[in-house]
């Protein structure tokens, strides 16, 4: 769009051509997510530990998160760890806009060990750090990932953008109900290879019932 400079049309024409352009062409600004709209959420959720509804896998880099979005669930790498399995209890220590249409969740294993990995273990920023990438991936596979979440709703839909990421955030961890019985089993079939010792306290099964799911899920001969 071509827009008329001062002096070589009249304002009104100007104004419209400003106008037109702001509402036609918006910038990130017009996706962004409102100050209010993430200090309200920030105060609802930050500082929770939640159980997963998802895993979670390692971050290696500050750019490289998990992405969530109402079409689906994007990973770093196939190759990136499983830090947090699904059913994990985890704690959500940080909310931040990230700018443009998203919202950045730092996840830890628990509220201690946020603590003392943020005390001993935080890494510079990329300018002070010439080895930022390796130290922030150590960083985030002793027990600490990201997690990005990718908003449809505009700057102007207030409302809209705050339903999104509670529906959002309720994908990455269940807020409005438990775990139902379908879902213990699942995991228990679907993790053969951890022991059951872990498969209990992360299901809650009792250790009997774990071992005939198993039996079930085996391959025959």
């Amino acid at each position: 769009m071509l827009l008329m400079r001062p002096g070589h049309g009249s304002p009104a024409a100007f104004a419209l051509g400003l106008f037109c352009a702001g509402v036609l062409l918006p910038g990130t600004g017009a996706r962004a997510v409102p100050r209010g709209v993430c200090k309200e959420i920030r105060e609802h959720y930050e500082g929770l530990t939640l159980r997963l509804r998802i895993d979670l896998r390692a971050a290696g880099r500050a750019d490289d998160a998990n992405v969530v979005g109402l079409d689906g669930v994007g990973y770093p790498s196939e190759r990136s760890l499983v830090l947090f399995t699904s059913l994990e209890s985890v704690f959500l220590q940080r909310i931040t806009s990230e700018g443009g249409s998203r919202l950045g969740l730092t996840v830890y294993r628990s509220r201690e060990e946020a603590d003392r990995l943020r005390a001993s273990a935080v890494p510079q920023t990329m300018g002070a750090n010439p080895n930022f990438g390796r130290t922030l991936a150590t960083f985030a596979q002793q027990g600490s990932t990201s997690v990005v979440l990718e908003l449809k709703a505009g700057k102007q839909d207030a409302a809209g953008q705050r339903q999104e990421i509670e529906t959002l955030l309720d994908r990455v961890f269940y807020l409005k109900s438990d775990p139902t019985r379908d879902d213990l089993e699942s995991f228990v079939r679907h993790h053969p290879d951890l022991p059951v010792p872990r498969l209990h306290a992360v299901t809650g099964l009792p250790d009997d019932e774990i071992r005939a799911l198993l039996k079930e899920a085996a391959p025959p001969g």
